[in-house]
């Protein structure tokens, strides 16, 4: 259960680690083109979390 329960945090630390360097006023200024497809860019990154989150959960079920 301990070990569920770490993968879960780290990838809810992943997700929100990515939410806030995809929104952060540095990154705009650095550079400015990719404030066009933030939306779009982390869209795309959250979806591969959830997924892979979804993916961990029933494969340790299957095996458990």
């Amino acid at each position: 259960m301990v070990m569920y329960m770490i993968v879960i945090a780290l990838a809810l630390i992943g997700g929100v680690s990515t939410l806030l360097v995809g929104l952060s006023q540095e990154n705009k200024k650095a550079n400015p083109n990719y404030e066009r497809k933030t939306k779009t860019n982390l869209t795309k990154l959250l979806i591969i979390y959830l997924a892979s989150l979804i993916a961990f959960i029933v494969i340790w079920m299957i095996f458990k």
